[in-house]
């Protein structure tokens, strides 16, 4: 039984040492954070030791400082593990999970450490953890138990193996520090900030701990506590601040300190079912049978329909089922979703529509892209191994928009169609409907209406974000157009999504407007008073920090640039996209940048104070290879169809002066515009 206090003051004591025979070089790279504790802690850029035990001396001897600083030299001695191991997860993967650490799929973070005793109760620990909506984080022996249990481990299962052992948990740490800065506004070097942001449990964590912690390993994991991070131990450990649990109520008693409440209702299907599965990927080795994705038709729609044709839960496989099909083969496939409810509207059905990916997805052994007819599913062999068969994916789909739109819908029925000819037959009737629902909302501007749409669900994590909704400009993380905002306050009239009267124009250009203002300085406590809806230099819209691109300006070439969150390379700003949203992230006004979804450059009203798509002079070669169909047709609509291939990519410059040399020789139309500043 290793006694907390006196392992913490031994394992306190090995790190001070630890850190006085420090040497060499100390970073992380993929990061504009440094060494992101001891950035957030004391705001000192960490990169070698003697800036390291300035770190740690500044921070009053922060043990949390010391095991980050330590961990990151030995990560430098040894190198990156490899497979299945993360190691320290570069900025991009945080940024990426933004949106669902504020949508209500992952509800608060977990570390789990040690070594569990027993590896069926370890799994169904990990497993009601996935149900009940958190992302876990595994460092030490845990994993290979996992492992031997049959249990996937990885960022896509939302059980993330940090590392081989207890010490790789600092990542857990560094996670939660970059949270702070980069969605919370929390500035390097506030610590006073930093450890009040914490206490308002804006990212709410804990940590189970199983036997087997070496006393600095107990010393680094009780640091923790700082940060209000309450730690559960299942045995093996006396004394202390930790709080005692069975293995198998560790879960249940750590969310109820974090006063989490989450009721899990099971889906009678052969796999589980959980947001935390939605991530995941089944390569083609892994794969039973797909439908759709170019190899076979298939598409989906939802429709609303008279309660009495309707029949609550009823599930109907037309065509060939599982057992019929051959192994590896791709087959046709329609998904049809017949909803009833005295609140439900016919105008609903695209928004509900999309929710088909999400619920697919959470099957453990099915897998969905894209959307109506271009969708691609997949289920896996282990899955139909299990017992899974397509009948099981109508229950899941019936089940799941039951439970999650309860006041909506009062019946729900599925039709899954396999039968080539039934699928290509009533793929004309989705047709006639995609169409007519585009009729409605195709070409609808800004001047069209006479309200926006709010976003503040970033404020879960960044108080002060507002995003502001138009026709013209859809939310910045991409996941919610204005008409999704006006049926989400439909649907829900006191959520996140708000209208926002325009009234009061006083900026055509620019999109600014005396309602917008009023809207935004009360949204966002007061921290901003003015807000540009169509510009970058003067009173951009904030940036919570899910941003899907960043737009920047570029005065030296009087133009724009635009880089994604997938684009690891340097940029012609002499910055990273990490350096970059590092900039700009947690709720800040920054002139000059602009934090956007990669759809709003396809908009007449992309940055139209500063002259628009014009300016464009830079993208990443797959940014602008994803966009090109669709860029390369609103270009020609305004005339400028040579204006694509003037676009520079990173195959052109990567450097300002390469830039410009670039747009001199092809004639690019920003050097010849009015002057930025």
């Amino acid at each position: 039984m290793i006694d907390i206090p006196r392992a913490v003051e031994a394992g306190g004591a090995a790190l001070a040492t630890a850190m006085a025979s420090l040497d060499g070089p100390l970073a992380y790279e993929e990061t504009a954070y440094h060494l992101p504790i001891s950035f957030a802690v004391t705001g000192t850029p960490v990169t070698d030791a003697d800036s390291a035990r300035a770190a740690y001396a500044a921070s009053g001897e922060n043990p949390l400082v010391a095991w980050e600083c330590v961990r990151a030299r030995r990560a430098n001695e040894s190198g990156p593990e490899g497979p299945p191991y993360t190691g320290f997860i570069p900025d991009a993967e945080i940024r990426k999970l933004g949106y669902s650490l504020v949508d209500g799929s992952i509800l608060g973070l977990c570390l789990i450490v040690g070594k569990p005793d027993n590896a069926d109760v370890a799994a169904a620990l990990c497993r009601e953890l996935q149900e009940k909506y958190m992302l876990t984080f595994l460092a030490g022996p845990v994993v290979p138990v996992l492992q031997e249990a049959h249990v996937r481990v990885g960022l896509e299962y939302r059980l993330v193996p940090l590392g081989s052992t207890p010490s790789h948990g600092v990542h857990f740490a560094d996670i939660l520090a970059r949270v702070a800065m980069m969605f919370g506004g929390v500035a390097p070097g506030d610590a006073a900030r930093l450890l009040a942001y914490a206490a308002e449990r804006r990212a709410r964590a804990m940590v189970i701990a199983f036997p087997g912690l070496s006393d600095e390993e107990v010393a680094c994991v009780d640091a923790l506590r700082m940060l209000g991070i309450p730690i559960l131990q299942t045995g093996g450990y006396e004394g202390g601040d930790w709080t005692a649990t069975e293995g198998k109520d560790a879960v249940r008693a750590g969310m109820d300190l974090l006063g989490i409440r989450v009721t899990v209702t099971a889906i009678p299907i052969p796999m589980g079912c959980s947001p935390a599965f939605e991530g995941k990927s089944i390569r083609k080795e892994e794969m039973y049978v797909e439908f759709g994705g170019g190899r076979s038709p298939a598409f989906e729609l939802l429709r609303m329909k008279d309660s009495s044709e309707v029949e609550d839960g009823r599930v109907t496989v037309i065509g060939p089922e599982i057992e019929e099909l051959k192994e590896g083969s791709a087959v046709p496939l329609a998904i049809l979703v017949d909803v009833a409810g005295k609140n439900f509207r016919k105008d609903y059905e695209p928004v509900l529509e999309r929710r088909i990916h999400n619920f697919v997805n959470y099957g453990e052994g099915s897998w969905h892209t894209a959307q109506r007819d271009l969708i691609w599913v997949r289920v896996s062999k282990e899955a139909v191994k299990n017992g899974l068969r397509i009948e099981h994916l109508g229950k899941l789909l019936a089940a799941k928009f039951r439970m999650d739109f309860p006041d909506l819908l009062d019946a729900v029925q599925v039709t899954l169609v396999t039968d080539l000819d039934e699928v290509e037959r009533l793929k004309k009737e989705a047709d006639a409907v995609y169409e007519e629902r585009d009729a409605r909302i195709r070409g609808m501007k800004d001047e069209d209406v006479d309200v926006f749409y709010s976003c503040t669900l970033c404020q879960t994590f960044a108080p002060d974000h507002v995003c502001v909704i138009t026709p013209e400009r859809p939310a910045l993380c991409g996941a919610i157009s204005w008409l999704d905002g006006r049926i989400a306050h439909e649907i829900s009239p006191a959520g996140a999504n708000q209208p926002v009267k325009k009234e009061g124009l006083i900026d055509r250009s620019g999109g600014e407007f005396e309602g917008v203002n009023r809207f935004i300085k009360k949204a966002s406590h007061g921290a901003v008073d003015r807000c540009r809806l169509y510009a970058v230099v003067e009173y951009p819209m904030t940036a919570c920090g899910c941003f899907e691109a960043i737009a920047l300006v570029l005065p030296e070439v009087n133009g724009i640039m635009v880089v994604n969150r997938e684009y690891k390379g340097e940029t012609p700003s002499g910055m990273t996209f990490s350096t970059l949203a590092g900039t700009i992230g947690g709720g800040a006004q920054t002139p000059g940048f602009a934090g956007i979804s990669k759809g709003y450059l396809l908009s007449d009203r992309f940055l139209q104070a500063e002259g628009g798509i014009e300016r464009l002079v830079w993208l990443p070669a797959a940014l602008k290879e994803e966009l090109a169909p669709r860029l390369k047709a609103k270009l020609a609509e305004r005339g400028l169809a040579d204006l694509f291939d003037k676009i520079a990519t990173e195959h052109e410059a990567n450097t300002i002066e390469e830039l410009m040399a670039y747009l001199e020789s092809v004639g690019h139309p920003a050097l010849a515009m009015k002057e930025l500043f």
